[in-house]
């Protein structure tokens, strides 16, 4: 019945964590720059095209910040 489950499971490759870990770094406002060279990237353009995942809590952080500055200006 175990080994049933683990079927199921879906497979996860080396690379999965280093995505994960840098996706939730650039969401967070992490340094791309430093981040591009723990990756050992040269250019970070490659980083952000890569890891710069599009996550719910970014578009509610941007529509609060729109909505700041909307307000500020009435």
């Amino acid at each position: 019945m175990a080994r049933d489950s683990l079927q199921e499971f879906p497979k996860v490759t080396p690379h999965d964590p280093r995505h994960t870990a840098a996706s939730l770094a650039v969401s967070a406002g992490g340094n791309v720059l430093a981040l591009a060279r723990m990756l050992g990237h040269e250019d970070p353009s490659l980083t952000l095209r890569t890891y710069a995942d599009l996550f719910d809590s970014d578009l509610d952080a941007l529509a609060d910040v729109l909505d700041q500055h909307r307000a500020a200006a009435l």
